[in-house]
């Protein structure tokens, strides 16, 4: 049902891969770049149109933008996991790769401080049932959230998040979420404004009476990132420095605003109608929580 879409896209949209300026890279040791690196990161789609345009396009103006002769160079290899992508950046196959924050990866990697979407990934819309739309519009308070049960990934940071903020989850695979919803095993299904575009679409092929919510937002901090070796210090400072000065220029703001899937996840979330509900990610560590707020969006 959602195959095709899954194993090319959403597969990765938690973890992948390959997701303050200033000086935010906290107690990191920054290296003098290297006039010509090259950054091998594993292609997912197509580098132009794909699903992850926009984060290679970002690597590329990160690249453009940190002084020397750097490239970019696509790995493309079949059956393309996360859990594969790690073992190739282990392995020192690829040398970047950008995911979907988890302290696990801030950890095991050495994480560049710059959310590569401005915090879309945490601003959260819900798919629902049409026979739920009366209720969600009686939302008041966060607590009036609460008493809806929420479906969400079982292997999800999100999931996480909303449990230790005190919500009702119902926990499954991605593909079993969508069925659970549409036979009522729980109200709401916890997606990202940049995702539910695509998704909605696929549910409403395969036959499922499913609506996106247009009431309430949620939002916690969460993003994409990049990540490098913990060792290749030389390319993180690269990485770092590229994305530092085309914030400066606003070079960035410009890539931002042009991304067609960015602006369709802005006008989604900058709705007035929307209530607007902020939790914290207690899952995030004190290096990211220190990125300033001038780097997410909304906040």
């Amino acid at each position: 049902m959602f195959s095709g879409l899954r194993n090319g896209v959403l597969k990765f949209c938690k973890w992948l891969i390959v997701p303050a300026l200033g000086l935010f890279v906290i107690g990191i040791a920054i290296s003098k770049p290297s006039q010509a690196e090259t950054f091998r990161i594993a292609l997912v789609g197509d580098p132009k149109s794909g699903p992850f345009s926009y984060q290679y396009k970002l690597l590329e103006l990160a690249l453009d933008h940190a002084g020397g002769d750097h490239q970019v160079e696509y790995i493309a290899f079949d059956g393309a996991t996360a859990k594969r992508i790690m073992q190739q950046m282990e392995d020192g196959q690829i040398d970047v790769m950008f995911a979907g924050y988890r302290p696990e990866f801030e950890q095991d990697f050495s994480q560049v401080y710059v959310p590569l979407t401005r915090g879309i990934l945490g601003h959260r819309v819900f798919v629902t049932r049409p026979d739920m739309a009366q209720a969600l519009n009686e939302v008041e308070t966060l607590d009036d959230l609460k008493g809806h049960c929420i479906g969400s990934g079982a292997d999800w940071l999100d999931t996480r998040i909303l449990e230790t903020n005190g919500f009702c989850v119902e926990k499954a695979t991605y593909e079993n979420l969508w069925r659970m919803l549409d036979h009522g095993r729980f109200d709401l299904l916890n997606r990202g404004a940049h995702e539910v575009h695509a998704e909605i679409g696929l549910a409403l092929d395969a036959g499922m009476d499913l609506v996106v919510d247009q009431n309430i937002l949620l939002i916690y901090p969460l993003d994409f990132f990049f990540y490098v070796r913990v060792d290749d210090r030389a390319r993180h400072a690269i990485i770092t420095e590229g994305l530092q000065a085309a914030y400066e220029n606003g070079a960035f703001m410009r890539n931002f605003y042009s991304d067609p899937g960015i602006a369709r996840s802005l006008r989604l979330i900058r709705d007035s109608k929307r209530k607007v509900f902020r939790i914290p990610n207690p899952y995030m560590s004190s290096q990211t929580h220190a990125v300033a707020n001038s780097y997410w969006e909304g906040y």
